[in-house]
């Protein structure tokens, strides 16, 4: 089902000035599913259903997965641990995240997250504005079916790199840990 935004140039909060007219929900296993890094992101709200506001991806992460360090120029991120643990690096500190735990990193500041558990472990990923998954879809390809994801490739890379300048990703060198 298709979201109706309206426009409202009153509404300050909102950065793309839109009004959701519809709520909506998303079941588990519902979403479009994309490879991304060796990892499964299942779409569970987008820009298209969300008026632009934001974006929430379910991550699937092997053992040890999880993306290389980076910066977002135009969107905040949160992330909020489903099961397993999580190292999460915001700028220059490490926290060590497990279910029901939660972290936010505004944009403009490098981060990463890494999954410490010893099992595939999923972690919800939230940005705002929206618009992101555009750049997973680019980047990634479709997850054909229920198994692990493949790993990263040098055509992956490739994408990535193509994309990244046009949503406004920056690649960063290792973010280390704060003494």
């Amino acid at each position: 089902m298709q979201n109706v935004a309206v426009e409202d140039p009153n509404r300050a909060m909102n950065n793309t000035h839109t009004i959701i007219t519809k709520g909506f929900a998303t079941v588990a296993g519902e979403g479009e599913r994309i490879w991304f890094v060796a990892d499964t992101l299942t779409l569970k709200a987008t820009a298209a259903s969300t008026g632009k506001s934001f974006t929430v991806v379910e991550c699937l992460t092997a053992p040890g997965g999880g993306p290389p360090p980076h910066v977002h120029t135009r969107e905040d991120e949160f992330w909020y641990v489903l099961d397993g643990t999580f190292e999460i690096w915001i700028g220059d500190e490490v926290h060590a995240v497990g279910p029901g735990g939660f972290a936010f990193g505004p944009r403009g500041t490098p981060h990463h997250f890494r999954n410490t558990a010893q099992t595939p472990s999923r972690i919800l990923l939230g940005f705002t504005p929206g618009g992101i998954e555009d750049f997973f879809r680019e980047s990634g390809q479709p997850a054909t079916d229920d198994g692990p994801a493949p790993p990263v490739d040098e055509a992956e890379i490739a994408r990535m790199k193509a994309a990244a300048p046009k949503y406004g990703i920056e690649p960063v060198g290792r973010i280390e840990r704060k003494p």
